[in-house]
């Protein structure tokens, strides 16, 4: 517990008005001094007698750099106070509810809650808070501290960039064409939309009044690729992007992704609940390289250092900023604003 600047000024006016009062003899003074004493003590009395405040939080949902995301917290207590929510390097609080440290703030009287936009930034995993709640008298004299534990997390993906030619690169890896049919499954009747160049000629031709076409099946998801990911180890953001963005071109290929990272491996896996769990290993993955041995038979490598980001497919070798297009939203379909 301390006093505010309002409480050691009114401090100062009782010390001031005392000393007067003894040297001029005007006891009037102490009719000015009086109700200052009475109230510090009533104000500190009225601190001291507040109970610890305590915080609930909602969930931050992660996101990409750029995405706002909404954080929600409820502070509960007596008295007045000024609650500031701490706001690590790596994302931004709007500027409307920003101190100047950055941080979320709002003066209000407990129970209150803190409702605040802030903008992902920095790759990474990101803790908001502890809260500070600082809490004074109903004059503002007197003023304590609490710290209340409790955290939310912040994770932000690494950026993910439309990748072009990607029929082209998923057939280098396969050796196949992995993005159209190619196993005979039956022959059917053709309904409108089916493409001519499937229709069975042989068939069609024994019954004039029918058309009929091949049926072939879907052999896509028996498809998996292996991305292993490396870089200097000041080079880790642009290997994620880059991982990332191999990782969602390929999974909404209908293609599996096993990914091999330097701190971190996710085994085989398809759709997109998968799909998030690769960006959040790479959202957190850090630079280095993974074992030798699982790099030997990676179908993909993704390699960044201080010379740029490189894709190797087998024996060939490309630079990623020669097939990106633009930033891309892989969860733009499951209504997440990017």
């Amino acid at each position: 517990m301390q006093l505010t600047r309002r409480g050691y000024a009114l401090v100062a006016v009782v010390v001031v008005a005392e000393v007067l009062a003894v040297v001029h003899g005007a006891r009037a003074l102490n009719a000015v001094a009086a109700p200052a004493v009475i109230a510090l003590v009533v104000g500190a009395v009225e601190v001291v007698r507040v109970e610890r405040p305590t915080a609930d939080r909602g969930a931050v949902s992660p996101g990409f750099p750029g995405d706002v995301r909404e954080v929600d917290l409820a502070v509960d207590g007596g008295g007045v106070a000024t609650v500031i929510d701490r706001v690590p390097d790596g994302v931004t609080v709007d500027p409307a509810t920003a101190d100047a440290s950055g941080s979320a703030t709002v003066e209000a009287s407990l129970p209150t809650t803190l409702t605040y936009d802030v903008e992902l930034a920095d790759r990474g995993r990101h803790s908001l808070g502890p809260v500070l709640v600082r809490v004074s008298d109903v004059l503002g004299l007197v003023t304590a501290e609490f710290d209340v534990p409790g955290t939310a997390t912040a994770l932000v993906y690494p950026p993910v960039y439309q990748v072009a030619g990607r029929e082209a690169l998923l057939r280098e890896v396969l050796d196949r064409d992995a993005i159209e049919r190619h196993e005979f499954d039956e022959i059917r009747e053709y309904v409108p939309g089916d493409p001519l160049r499937d229709v069975h000629w042989k068939s069609t031709a024994k019954d004039p009044e029918e058309m009929f076409v091949t049926e072939f099946a879907d052999r896509r998801i028996e498809d998996t690729v292996v991305l292993a990911a490396s870089s200097e180890d000041d080079a880790a953001d642009e290997m994620a992007a880059a991982a990332a963005s191999v990782a969602v071109m390929t999974i909404d290929a209908g293609v599996g992704v096993e990914l091999r990272a330097p701190t971190v491996s996710i085994p085989t896996g398809s759709g997109v609940d998968h799909r998030d769990r690769l960006l959040r290993a790479l959202a957190l993955t850090d630079g280095g390289h993974p074992d030798p041995s699982e790099m030997e038979d990676a179908d993909v490598h993704v390699h960044a250092d201080a010379d740029g980001v490189t894709l190797t497919l087998g024996s060939r070798t490309h630079a990623f900023d020669d097939l990106t297009v633009s930033r891309a939203n892989p969860l733009a379909d499951r209504g997440v604003s990017a």
